[in-house]
């Protein structure tokens, strides 16, 4: 697939990969830092929290919490925490994911999945204990109780039965199972999108923003998760594992955006979609650059 030209507002002059992944390196470090010591590891059920959470993953969402806190100035400490909280989410959602009642995957960021590791029933209490874990960080945060309860709600919001849940159930084909490009695309908001999005509005919740700026926030984190799935679908369909983190093929009898629209139209597709998630950003004052980056990192995976 030849790899199509990323046009503007994607490539601004202020726009700097160098800068990007130096960042995002350094919010890896800070994070892992802050996980080791919200997990225990006294037992074996926190050596296989601690295989889910710590050591791999892109901490792509982490990202997006800290560059929206930074943007109204919230502290460094209540960001990381937040962003804690969101991976404890994420890796809950993947050891379940990998289980041979669901995806049936062996690999998970470059190691053994979960149940690979430590069995079928750790990794169900696994994720049972990363999910409450993620809620008990959030509700001890040193914010106001009003910011608590919004963060709480929104992300129980995000992932319950009408997110990350109901996507999981569409997946699966315990409901109708996608016929049409609208119906991926739900599909994609409610199993990838929602928690990209509670990870951009988070920053405003905690910086106390107005409706819109979330708004903005939650649109922006919804259309990256859209381009992070789509691109996801054609790392699937390829020979990359490496870059997947997981193996491919895993999709090959579903509906996907990779099966629907062809590599090239996927890839064009996705750039219009990032395209317009630079372009809502510009309504928010601050510098957005770095969340901008944050787009074309997702589609330069495909590269």
């Amino acid at each position: 697939m030849a790899a199509l030209p990323l046009s503007q507002p994607i490539l601004a002059s202020d726009l700097t990969s160098d800068r990007f992944h130096a960042h995002l390196a350094s919010l890896v470090e800070a994070v892992e830092q802050t996980l080791q010591e919200v997990i225990p590891s006294q037992t074996r059920l926190h050596h296989a929290m601690a295989h889910s959470v710590l050591g791999g993953g892109k901490r792509l969402r982490a990202f997006l919490v800290w560059e929206s806190a930074r943007l109204f100035d919230v502290s460094p400490p209540l960001a990381l925490q937040t962003a804690a909280a969101i991976e404890c989410v994420h890796a809950y959602s993947l050891a379940h994911d990998d289980l041979p009642c669901m995806d049936n995957a062996n690999t998970r960021r470059g190691k053994p999945s979960c149940h690979i590791a430590f069995g079928e029933s750790t990794a169900v209490l696994t994720g049972d204990a990363l999910g409450p874990l993620a809620f008990e960080i959030l509700a001890d945060l040193e914010t106001s109780a009003d910011n608590r309860l919004a963060l709480v709600k929104t992300l129980a919001q995000a992932i319950g039965p009408e997110g990350l849940v109901a996507g999981q159930m569409i997946d699966l084909g315990n409901e109708t199972l996608p016929q049409t490009y609208e119906d991926l695309c739900t599909l994609q908001r409610l199993k990838t999108g929602v928690l990209f999005s509670f990870a951009a509005e988070a920053g405003a919740i905690l910086g106390n923003r107005s409706p819109a700026e979330r708004e903005t926030l939650r649109a922006y984190g919804l259309a990256l998760g859209q381009v992070f799935q789509m691109i996801d679908d054609l790392l699937d369909g390829s020979d990359n594992p490496e870059e997947l983190g997981k193996p491919c093929g895993q999709d090959a009898s579903k509906l996907t955006f990779l099966s629907l629209l062809g590599p090239d139209k996927l890839y064009e597709k996705a750039t219009f979609i990032g395209e317009d998630a630079c372009v809502m950003l510009n309504t928010l004052q601050g510098d957005t650059t770095l969340l901008k980056e944050a787009v074309r990192y997702a589609l330069e995976r495909a590269k």
